[in-house]
């Protein structure tokens, strides 16, 4: 039932949106598959106006017939990591954020339609407040897709598939996106993209040097109060009973494959939208 609902929601979204890819299923069939998460692994967003957090662009986005704004800036690096990774991959977002919201990031950071082909939060599922990306929703070949998320819970039903990418919350220095193009070209070769991990240790004994830096982990966001008002996920009650596609915000959380520090006076508002 839950995943008859799930596909449902999935299609229901595909005949309304606004977002439309350019590309055409055709020119993908012999480029391997890169999924990729959106928030705080292509952008970091922010739903409340925040003197400490340098946006780049305001969208507007309609929720349940209310207006919000969306403080939205990007992973540097991210256009030229879209354009080169076009190259050798068909590209698909795997977001736990709203179809609504998804869509308008997308409009925003694909102008030239790269991108083809999303799936929201009508697509995930969600145990226990956790959520849960199933790769076998895009009907591809297992051993082709490359998964990229910032939270380790995505990869559950699909370890080998799964690279952890450090979390962005606004640094200008963060290079990230420019690391995994190299690796990605590496990686495109491979008949077998199973197990990402080998394949990376095996890139990162040719280089010398690990793909991501220590310091360049997740790091742990401080929570400001809780505001009555707003889009926090600290205003849901995550109960087996209560969990829907609608109303469960994916829950980020630190495993002991992060090493966490404090990020000192900037304070980060969580929302509904974002996953």
């Amino acid at each position: 039932m839950t995943l008859f609902k799930n596909c449902y929601e999935h299609f229901r979204g595909k005949f309304s949106k606004q977002y439309i890819s350019a590309q055409t299923p055709k020119m993908h069939q012999k480029k391997k598959v890169l999924v990729l998460d959106l928030d705080e692994t292509l952008v970091h967003c922010e739903f409340k106006e925040n003197p400490n957090f340098q946006h780049e662009a305001i969208l507007k986005v309609i929720h349940k017939e209310q207006e919000y704004k969306v403080y939205l800036r990007t992973r540097p690096h991210l256009n030229k990591f879209l354009l080169e990774a076009s190259q050798d991959y068909e590209i698909i977002i795997f977001t736990a954020g709203y179809e609504v919201y998804c869509e308008k990031v997308l409009e925003y950071i694909d102008k030239d339609r790269l991108i083809s082909d999303y799936y929201a939060r009508g697509s995930c599922q969600f145990i226990n407040g956790v959520c849960f990306k199933d790769l076998f929703l895009l009907d591809r070949l297992m051993e082709d897709i490359i998964f990229i998320d910032n939270n380790p819970n995505a990869f559950d039903r699909c370890q080998e598939n799964g690279l952890l990418i450090p979390s962005y919350l606004d640094s200008d220095d963060d290079d990230c996106l420019l690391k995994l193009i190299p690796f990605l070209k590496f990686l495109s070769k491979k008949k077998d993209l199973r197990p990402i991990m080998q394949h990376l240790h095996s890139y990162e004994n040719n280089i010398g040097a690990t793909l991501f830096t220590d310091n360049q982990k997740t790091l742990e966001i401080q929570k400001e109060a809780i505001d009555d008002d707003s889009l926090s996920e600290d205003n849901v009650v995550k109960k087996d009973i209560d969990i829907t596609d609608l109303d469960i915000k994916h829950k980020k959380t630190q495993t002991h494959f992060e090493t966490v520090s404090k990020v000192g006076n900037k304070i980060r508002s969580a929302t509904l939208f974002s996953g």
